[in-house]
């Protein structure tokens, strides 16, 4: 008898054992992307005069340098749990000068949802206060390598033409153009046209033959120029990210 029951309690030992709460059992793909948490890039269009470079980024609590290069996306920061990433110049407190005092240069708020962002950094033409940025962010969902992501902040219609594909980018709005899956580079005619606001009529701003290649995105912001009908563009280099060994 005594015998009976040790083997029943063992018997329910194992069965209890196999029954856990939702909460408690483990995804191990989940816990991976818990563990690589949301990621951040930072691409600055141009520098103001005297912007310290590296920069000071801080998110929650946590102040990191990062550089900050003129034709490609800078490393890649982690986004902390409110979303916000600040760019910011250290100076004494004057209430308490042993003490650090942030002075906000650029700011970016992150929706929750989104797990892999770009943050835009574009010049203001007059300081705000300390702030010297407008920020934009563009989420990176699907966008893989080879894709080209235009990003239109001027007050025109632009198209972008590659190859047989027009990829159209109103103001205020931003378009991937989604290339074929490359094994290799390989060659395209490309054309850029803005719509003048006073001709009414597309013009061209670009035309050449690009390399499409699979190991790396790229990023064009077009910005209003110095005069009606002139358009700047600004390219944005964004390696595919290499997965570990």
């Amino acid at each position: 008898m005594l015998a009976f029951m040790r083997n029943a309690l063992r018997l329910l030992c194992l069965l209890s054992a196999g029954i856990l709460p939702v909460a408690a059992q483990v995804d191990p793909a989940a816990e991976k992307r818990k563990a690589a948490g949301r990621s951040a890039w930072f691409a600055c269009l141009s520098k103001p005069e005297g912007l310290e470079n590296p920069v000071k980024v801080l998110a929650g609590e946590k102040l990191t340098e990062l550089e900050l290069p003129e034709f490609m996306a800078s490393e890649a920061v982690k986004i902390p749990d409110d979303g916000i990433l600040r760019i910011v110049r250290v100076v004494p407190d004057p209430a308490d000068p042993a003490k650090p005092k942030y002075l906000v240069l650029a700011e970016a708020k992150i929706p929750a949802g989104v797990r892999e962002a770009l943050v835009i950094l574009d010049p203001l033409p007059e300081p705000a206060g300390n702030l010297l940025f407008r920020s934009k962010v563009q989420d990176l969902a699907k966008f893989k390598g080879g894709d080209r992501l235009y990003i239109n902040l001027s007050d025109t219609n632009i198209r972008v033409r590659l190859g047989k594909t027009t990829v159209p980018v109103a103001p205020a709005q931003a378009n991937i153009y989604e290339s074929p899956k490359l094994t290799k580079p390989e060659n395209m005619p490309i054309m850029y046209e803005f719509y003048h606001p006073e001709r009414k009529e597309w013009k061209i701003l670009t035309a050449s033959t690009v390399v499409i290649r699979p190991t790396r995105r790229e990023i064009f912001v077009f910005n209003n120029g110095t005069r009606i009908g002139n358009i700047r563009k600004h390219g944005i280099l964004f390696p595919v990210p290499q997965p570990d060994p």
